[in-house]
């Protein structure tokens, strides 16, 4: 089987890894070139630095060299998110120049705005470190120029109570923070229901005010057999428009692996696992815990008809090499975000025309239709770097502690070619996506939550009838453990038609015409399993009517046309 004409790029990069080996320096296992990080005086250093790589930044240490750089530089902005449970601030840094302090500054300038983040996973602070030097590098060093065409927002810090909340760590650093929050809720697994203040406060500080056009959000792996510093992944919801997801992956990609490769001799490639078959015969999203539903930040931003980026280095590495890894992806989407903005910024654009005018075209037939489940089909063979032998590693000699990486990955990994790249996002479940949505005045919950997803909510002045249809519920059901620990409630039921419904005044409705429409959509609908039903957020009114006594009816109303 050929591989696909449109993966040529990414196969060609693949084996274009090992012509580089022979040319120039590629850094595998846990090396990174001499002074990466340059020579700073004392007052910029990272608590990484200082320790050299023993000790991650706690929550407080993180705001401490945000205040040093902003003290020491007019180009840059706070933004205050949030509050977390424990009473302490969630703060992202504008880096703007010259200094922006609002979005209405920033849509002005006409500048690209980015948001990077880390540490949304407190046991995961290797972005976290990252983002701290380019931090320093954009305001004092050679990256600089990045500000004359963007806007960069950054939260080294997401996890603020998670980041304070210590146990001890196999390698380095030797403390690490807790993977949730004060909560114990994976602020990760919130993007849709939306329940803690940490993505409560990001999505109204920042997604809503700013909105950015591309979000870098970094993470770290477990022990991987793959062959790459970093993995990258996109949006990869089937119900978000296909343009800025189908951008990221066929023209940011494939150029931020060129640019990885050739300017920091990193190989980076798409986040992915195999089948522990040897040799591999897949390679995807996921055996690498990614899926096609929106629960994590970066799959939600997607159905914004924006760009995402979330990316994961392999957790076996040196401290250093992996803050070195995301620090060298991250500097080259920001190279690409510079010189590549406006086409970007258009792309997004054009989606957001488009999204409006396919409700405005066809929703009031009942022609228009998008996906609310999905999984990943083939893009084709691939060529992957692997390590043929696991990663399962010994004591370090005299101690009780066990060792990161071991020995064979200190060396080059292995190409094996032609694995399936099952990593293209379709849809698999259909339904009509309406004109727009009534709700009850009652479900005012419900409707704050859309409004934190950016999506428009009127109330009706006046009664009004509507022709759609509404979903009959004959059982509902919980799964246990589904979408990372929690569980998700479906409901098992039937659309039944209905028209010349009345709905009183202060009835809330949705009209879908608006550039959050795939948003709106993909949290109302009922058999949606990922979203508001999914995750729980009518649970306490579905109990109250009872649906184990008899069969009701879903109270969000799907109209197709309106008439007062």
């Amino acid at each position: 089987m050929k591989k696909p004409v449109f993966l040529a790029a990414a196969v060609s990069i693949a084996l274009g890894g090992w012509l580089a080996a022979e040319s120039g320096k590629i850094y595998w296992g846990d090396s990174v070139p001499k002074g990466w990080n340059g020579s700073w005086p004392a007052k910029f250093l990272t608590v990484a630095e200082k320790t050299r790589y023993e000790r991650t930044a706690s929550s407080t240490e993180v705001l401490e060299f945000i205040n040093v750089l902003r003290w020491s530089s007019p180009n840059v902005a706070l933004i205050n998110m949030f509050t977390s449970p424990l009473r302490k601030n969630g703060v992202a840094a504008v880096l703007a120049n010259p200094r922006l302090a609002t979005p209405e500054e920033a849509a002005k300038s006409g500048k690209t705005v980015v948001y990077l983040q880390g540490n949304i996973h407190a046991y995961e602070p290797e972005a976290k470190e990252a983002l701290m030097m380019l931090m320093r590098d954009i305001l004092f060093g050679k990256r600089k120029a990045l500000l004359d065409s963007l806007v960069i927002i950054v939260c080294p810090c997401l996890n603020v109570d998670g980041t304070d909340t210590l146990s001890l760590n196999e390698g380095t650093p030797h403390l690490l923070g807790s993977g949730n929050n004060a909560q114990n809720l994976n602020l990760n697994r919130d993007a849709v229901k939306v329940e803690t203040a940490e993505v409560a406060g990001l999505y109204r500080a920042v997604f809503n005010r700013w909105d950015p056009t591309l979000i870098y959000d970094g993470h770290l792996m477990g022990r991987v057999q793959h062959g790459y510093a970093i993995g990258y992944i996109g949006s990869t919801v089937p119900a978000a428009h296909p343009g800025p997801r189908d951008y990221v992956f066929d023209k940011l990609f494939p150029a931020v692996r060129e640019a990885a490769r050739k300017e920091f001799g990193l190989e980076v490639f798409t986040h992915c696992g195999t089948d522990n078959r040897w040799p591999p015969t897949i390679w995807t999203p996921e055996a690498a815990m990614w899926t096609t539903e929106a629960k994590f930040i970066a799959n939600a931003y997607g159905l914004r008809n924006r760009m995402a980026i979330l990316a994961e280095t392999p957790g076996h590495e040196s401290f250093e090499r992996r803050i070195y890894a995301h620090y060298a992806l991250i500097a080259a989407v920001l190279d690409y975000a510079a010189a590549r903005g406006a086409e970007m910024r258009e792309v997004c654009r054009a989606a957001d025309e488009a999204v409006v005018e396919a409700v405005k075209a066809k929703a009031e037939s009942g022609e228009l239709r998008n996906f609310v489940a999905g999984k990943y089909a083939s893009y084709g063979k691939v060529d992957i770097l692997m390590y043929k032998e696991r990663n399962i590693s010994s004591l370090i000699p005299g101690t009780s502690v066990r060792a990161k990486i071991a020995p064979h990955m200190l060396q080059p990994p292995e190409l094996v070619r032609d694995v399936e790249f099952l990593a293209k996002p379709v849809g698999t479940v259909e339904a009509r996506m309406p004109r727009g949505y009534l709700l009850p005045a009652e479900l005012d919950f419900v409707v704050e939550k859309l409004r934190l997803h950016n999506v428009r909510v009127d109330v009706l002045a006046k009664p009004v009838k509507a022709s759609g249809e509404e979903f009959v519920v004959d059982k509902t059901a919980v799964n246990p453990g589904r979408s990372g620990g929690s569980p998700t409630t479906r409901l098992e039921g039937a659309f039944a038609a209905s028209a010349g419904k009345e709905f009183p005044a202060g009835t809330f409705r949705v009209d879908l015409a608006q550039p959050s429409a795939n948003v709106a959509f993909y949290c109302l609908e009922p058999q949606a399993a990922d979203g508001f039903v999914g995750w729980g957020v009518f649970d306490a009114w579905l109990k109250a009517q009872g649906p184990e006594r008899r069969s009701l009816v879903y109270p969000v109303y799907k109209y197709f046309q309106i008439s007062e």
